[in-house]
């Protein structure tokens, strides 16, 4: 009777883990669709603004630094996106269908890459904002683009 209990305690114990890593799971994966989701639209709003803006040809600097950001805002976020998707799917396929151990490892090895992909986000949404700043100095005169500059750095109330 006792080995009876002892086993009933033991599978209570991992049918509530795993209970709590899909809940983890389903975090991660909500959490990688909004990242996934925002960085694919500054990715294809970036990529639209390259193709459309059309630059003067006298501003070198300000445009190797609008090319810059722009480069460097469509690469992250790219990359942001391909990484949500591969992670997304490789760890809800693991988790669901691997050996017994699975949800576990697909659960850590998907936080492990959380960190990766909120600074791929990040540094993508920098850039972004880079590419809006970049963009008022190539084609706002120059009274205009230093005011916007300043006023788009200060601190919020």
């Amino acid at each position: 009777m006792l080995a009876a209990d002892k086993l009933l305690l033991q599978g209570e114990v991992k049918q509530r883990s795993i209970s709590l890593r899909e809940k983890e799971l389903k975090l991660f994966n909500s959490n990688f669709s909004a990242v996934g989701t925002q960085s694919a639209i500054m990715a294809g709003f970036t990529l639209t603004s390259f193709v459309e803006i059309d630059l003067p040809q006298d501003r070198h600097f300000s445009k190797s630094v609008l090319h810059f950001f722009i480069t460097t805002s469509i690469c992250l976020n790219f990359i942001c996106v391909s990484m949500v998707t591969f992670v997304t799917v490789w760890g809800s396929g693991k988790a669901l269908r691997g050996r017994d151990g699975s949800m576990d490892y697909a659960v850590d090895h998907m936080n492990h890459e959380r960190t990766f992909i909120f600074a791929c986000f990040a540094v993508g949404v920098l850039s972004t904002l880079g590419c809006l700043l970049g963009a008022a100095w190539v084609l706002m005169e120059d009274e205009v683009a230093t005011l916007t500059r300043i006023l788009t750095n200060l601190d919020p109330p």
